[in-house]
């Protein structure tokens, strides 16, 4: 699929194009990349593999700096969530052991929707990275990860302070009811590419991700539960032999190591996906209710008039 940003952090080789535009498409590693233009669900998801497919060095070195700290994190956070294994109780025959368990899962609840902030911060991390690396290729530029990483220090405050907002705004849909905190998600779904593509503040790109979602709303909903689900199976499928083995043997004192590792791992390679998801559909809301791709193709055929 090809497309691109409208914003490059660092411009090599010929001059970067205007805002919202892209440069003639290339074909890198073999992944080739289709001109920028309405998409559907299963495009966009796979465009997202083909990002991947791109540069999977740069794009799982970026995300793994991002993502084994806040999985490692997250699992310290909750190591004492569920200490005791199945054959605790049926070696001593005590399930009491159960109701201890159960009487302690609020605040095991709190403490693991806590633990959720390190990898939701990994996400809208690599979603800014993926945004700046595409950039960079529509200018003929394979940024390295330390180009990347310099590019992104001012999108910092913004991604997080968005992030937390919007998290807040979930908690308080999921207070209500399931349909609301999903209706959040769907509108604050590109709030991170935006951020990063058009150089936004934290409200602004909220502001911007919801003014797209609302347009196509239905669609952007159903987009972001078709990668949700996709992320869980294959999460699901690497996480099963280390996550059976904590539950059975109830290594209380190391596991949350194992688990942070099994999960440090499923991250690296599901994160750039969801990402990836979340960039592709900021840039076909753009095409669909800006005509954007007839914008970038007018840049293209009259580069000196732009």
């Amino acid at each position: 699929m090809d497309w691109a940003a409208p914003d490059v952090s660092t411009p090599v080789g010929p001059p970067p194009a205007p805002v919202g535009s892209v440069a003639p498409a290339r074909q890198t590693d073999g992944a080739a990349m289709r001109r920028l233009g309405p998409s559907t669900a299963f495009d966009i998801l796979d465009g997202a593999f083909t990002i991947l497919r791109r540069a999977p060095g740069t794009i799982l070195g970026l995300t793994a700096i991002f993502v084994v700290p806040s999985q490692l994190l997250a699992a310290y956070m909750i190591r004492n969530g569920n200490a005791a294994s199945i054959f605790d109780i049926i070696e001593s025959g005590d399930t009491s052991l159960l109701a201890n368990e159960q009487s302690s899962s609020g605040g095991d609840t709190l403490l693991a929707l806590l633990a959720t902030l390190p990898p939701s911060l990994a996400l809208v991390f690599v979603a800014g990275g993926l945004t700046k690396l595409v950039s960079a290729w529509q200018v003929g530029h394979d940024a390295t990860i330390g180009e990347l990483l310099g590019g992104m220090r001012r999108l910092a405050w913004p991604l997080v302070a968005s992030l937390l907002l919007v998290k807040a705004a979930e908690l308080v849909g999921f207070m209500f009811c399931v349909l609301p905190a999903l209706a959040v998600m769907a509108w604050f779904l590109v709030t991170a590419p935006a951020i990063a593509a058009e150089g936004l503040g934290p409200v602004e790109g909220m502001r911007r991700s919801a003014r797209l979602a609302s347009r196509r709303f239905w669609p952007v909903l159903g987009i972001g539960v078709l990668s949700a689900i996709v992320t869980l199976f294959v999460g699901f499928a690497i996480e099963l032999v280390p996550q059976l083995l904590l539950w059975i043997t109830g290594a209380d004192t190391f596991g949350w190591v194992v688990a942070g590792l099994a999960g440090a791992i499923t991250a690296v390679l599901t994160t750039p996906v969801v990402a990836g998801t979340a960039v592709l559909t900021y840039l076909d809301l753009r095409v669909r209710t800006e005509g954007l791709d007839l914008e970038l193709d007018a840049i293209n055929a009259f580069p000196n008039s732009a």
